[in-house]
């Protein structure tokens, strides 16, 4: 339609001319001249009303909780020596991140909305737009892409484009509670937790050094020794007493996957494993996630190996941001595969289940053997025909309900649209991959 619309001003403008010639009419002549100069301007002023011009985006967080909000600043700039006379700003914003004030568009794309700015630009001219969002769901968000549009000064000729300007990600964290709130008790929660392996090393604890082994990593090179003794020398560490606590998500909330999802207590599953590993992690425990979930696009399990380093925490509850309904495998694969080397010996592992299939069962109780310390959160209030044995089960979700229930209320007082049984699951990005 658009290539039609252009040929027509060059169609009208060689008729007007001809009829002009035939009937030797110099107004006619003149008139069919001013109608192909005026649509060959804008044609050009069209082509090169988008160069030159710059489009960024600044965040001032890139991670939050559900009811937070973050400000969103949309930069413009036309770097021409002549003005832009009109400008259209489309902006892809996910849904989950609601606009305080302004109005979106719903997108074409499912869970994104647009918003839509309009202005013009003087010549070296810079505009700024701060946009307030509101994370209204857990999950993890890109926004963008972005498109422009502009035109001549009638608006009769269009170009647009997408500025080369990367996605912004935000990181919407699970809710955490602490352990007494779930019913659990905050001192030994989980019994007497195990994972003082000696067979790790803390590189934090430097007791000597020694000579250089084939298969040394760069990094335990202690330069300052080779320099002094003049041949490599490698740093000797303190064996690692540091308990271990590993929090295995099941995201499967019905016990067949053709049912689908529970929004609501999968949600409850991800608070549950964020509370947890939160409490590991500040009683100064290496912590390390497993879940039979997938960041969507790599196509692999979400496992976060065992680790003690200060941003420990803020992986974790990404890795636990980005989960969706879907899941790639079972609990019970993943555990069978993780205790080749992802599940340090003697280990604590906290199951979060909201159903419990008997393949995990059989290997709960095979890691147990094995001289793992078992311990299972059961989020559902669903009766479990699965055998468990001596292995010990807390249920939280008669306290979750009522933690949700005013956890609802506090952000209904903020306008922030409550999570229900008819919603659907959030919709998770990739995330970062953890190793």
């Amino acid at each position: 339609m658009r290539t039609l619309l252009d040929d027509s001003w060059l169609l009208g403008s060689s008729v007007l001319v001809g009829i002009g010639l035939i009937a030797s009419s110099p107004v006619v002549i003149i008139l069919g001249m001013l109608v192909f100069g005026s649509s060959t301007a804008g044609r050009l002023w069209a082509r090169v009303s988008l160069d030159d011009v710059t489009y960024e985006r600044e965040i001032s967080e890139h991670r939050l909780f559900v009811g937070e909000k973050v400000v969103l600043t949309l930069k413009l700039a036309n770097r021409k020596s002549f003005p832009v006379p009109w400008i259209e700003v489309r902006e892809q914003l996910p849904r989950d991140l609601a606009v305080t004030r302004g109005r979106t568009t719903v997108g074409g794309t499912p869970g994104v909305s647009i918003l839509q700015r309009n202005t013009a630009l003087g010549r070296q001219d810079r505009l700024e737009w701060p946009v307030e969002l509101q994370a209204t769901r857990r999950g993890y968000y890109r926004i963008g892409p972005t498109r422009l549009r502009s035109g001549d000064i009638f608006g009769f000729f269009e170009r647009e484009m997408v500025p080369d300007t990367p996605s912004t990600p935000i990181v919407v964290y699970p809710q955490t509670y602490a352990l007494p709130e779930l019913g659990l008790d905050s001192a030994r929660p989980f019994g007497e937790l195990r994972g003082g392996n000696r067979i790790y090393e803390d590189p934090s604890r430097v007791v000597g050094v020694r000579d250089y082994q084939p298969g040394d990593p760069m990094k335990r090179i202690d330069w300052n020794a080779t320099a002094r003794v003049q041949r490599l020398q490698s740093r000797l560490y303190e064996p690692s007493r540091a308990q271990a606590i590993v929090v295995a998500l099941n995201v499967g909330t019905f016990a067949r996957t053709w049912q689908g999802s529970d929004p609501v207590v999968l949600e409850r599953g991800v608070s549950v494993a964020a509370s947890v590993a939160r409490w590991a992690y500040e009683a100064d425990l290496a912590v390390g996630v497993i879940a039979n979930g997938a960041f969507p696009g790599q196509g692999r399990p979400i496992r976060l190996g065992v680790g003690r380093h200060p941003d420990r925490l803020n992986r974790v509850l990404e890795a636990l941001a980005a989960i969706s309904a879907f899941t790639i495998s079972s609990l019970a694969r993943e555990l069978e595969g993780a205790s080749t080397g992802a599940l340090p010996a003697g280990s604590t592992v906290v199951v979060v289940a909201a159903v419990m299939p008997e393949e995990l069962v059989a290997t709960l109780h095979r890691l147990r053997r094995d001289g793992h310390f078992i311990h299972v959160v059961k989020t559902s209030t669903q009766p479990w025909d699965a055998e468990l044995g001596s292995i010990p089960v807390s249920e939280v979700a008669s306290h979750m309900e009522a933690l949700e229930a005013d956890f609802a209320r506090e952000l209904g007082e903020l306008g922030v649209p409550v999570l229900t049984g008819d919603a659907p699951a959030p919709e998770a990005e990739p995330a970062v991959a953890a190793t």
